[in-house]
């Protein structure tokens, strides 16, 4: 096939960026394992000079992977960067000083991929992800492009609950997304995504061609709306990227990718359920620009399908997760948070 590119060609032009932090809960022998599963294959795919692990605060796990690297180093794969930070920056913060460090060093690259440390993306979904990246540059004619390693389930790695919520932030990010573009008189172009399921945009697996990286990740200051700082330097990296590179006329498409059977370890449990998705839900809405009562419908459509909503623990949840999004939507205004709309008694 023509523009049929070998991996190490792509390989060449390829940065990976692993921000690394993990729980004091997650045993040593543990992230030894996982950052080991991480990382060694990678080399095989990817220059060591271009692979970046960009440590959030975590002592612990710094020594840990430089550990990691020495062992990697004697075994021939020398040049790994290690960003350490003291203090906790937040993903969405150590993925941009990571993209910052690449772009300035490494001229070369093309490909600035973003995998978690944690063992769940694993690079044998690499090659597949670059060369989708390269096909929707050449369908596209430009390099605004995100490919999204995405999940066959988000409840298997993750948990049900946890799954559910995910899908309801990225249906309703979707949604927000349609609406504003439709006023500019766009389409939301979903073309490239995996059919019959909502977009898996909070996958932490993706590769952004160098132009979206600089334009994501090179600019400004953000403003971060809604949120406070710490929430959208923790909570921001997917849904906030996303949004950011549909509104400069990027596209994305999703690729199937293997990931854990229940993940081994995970920061998830460290934050407010509520908090965190009302914060990106209502930072996304503000950002589009959707009207309260719009954001509210847009809420209560996707509620009504949901699993989650049959069983009284999740009804509650969903029920705060509303009234906080839609809270930070309105803000100090005078406006009413809307009241959720009735469904039928029978199906």
């Amino acid at each position: 096939m023509e523009g049929w590119a070998p991996q190490r060609e792509l390989g060449r032009d390829t940065a990976v960026i692993i921000p690394v932090y993990f729980t004091a809960s997650v045993r040593d022998e543990m992230i030894r394992q996982l950052l080991w599963m991480t990382l060694a294959d990678l080399p095989d795919l990817v220059p060591a000079r271009q692979i970046w692990l960009v440590v959030d605060g975590d002592a612990r796990s710094a020594g840990i992977a430089r550990i990691t690297l020495s062992q990697l180093a004697a075994s021939g794969a020398r040049g790994i960067q290690l960003l350490d930070n003291a203090e906790n920056r937040g993903k969405f913060g150590v993925m941009r000083q990571g993209m910052r460090a690449v772009l300035a060093a490494q001229p070369q690259v093309r490909y600035l991929t973003v995998m978690d440390g944690d063992a769940d993306h694993q690079p044998a979904a690499l090659p597949q992800l670059l060369r989708s990246s390269r096909s929707m540059a050449e369908a596209y004619g430009h390099e605004r492009v995100i490919a999204i390693g995405a999940r066959s389930s988000r409840a298997r790695p993750m948990g049900w609950v946890r799954g559910e919520l995910e899908a309801l932030l990225d249906g309703l990010t979707a949604d927000a997304l349609a609406y504003a573009l439709a006023r500019e008189g766009r389409a939301f172009d979903t073309t490239q995504c995996l059919p019959g399921r909502v977009p898996d945009l909070s996958s932490g697996y993706k590769v952004y061609l160098r132009e979206m990286a600089s334009l994501l990740f090179d600019g400004p200051e953000p403003s971060t709306g809604c949120l406070s700082p710490w929430d959208y330097w923790h909570y921001g990296p997917e849904t906030v990227t996303i949004v950011e590179a549909v509104l400069a006329g990027g596209v994305f498409g999703e690729v199937l990718r293997p990931s854990w059977d229940s993940q081994p370890a995970t920061s998830f449990g460290e934050f407010s359920v509520v908090r965190m998705y009302g914060a990106l839900l209502g930072w996304a809405w503000e950002r589009l620009g959707i009207p309260l009562e719009v954001a509210a419908t847009h809420y209560d459509v996707r509620r009504a399908g949901m699993a989650l909503a049959t069983a009284p623990e999740g009804e509650s949840l969903l029920r705060a997760l509303r009234a906080d999004a839609l809270a930070r939507l309105a803000g100090a205004g005078d406006a009413a948070v809307p009241l959720p709309r009735a469904t039928l008694r029978f199906i």
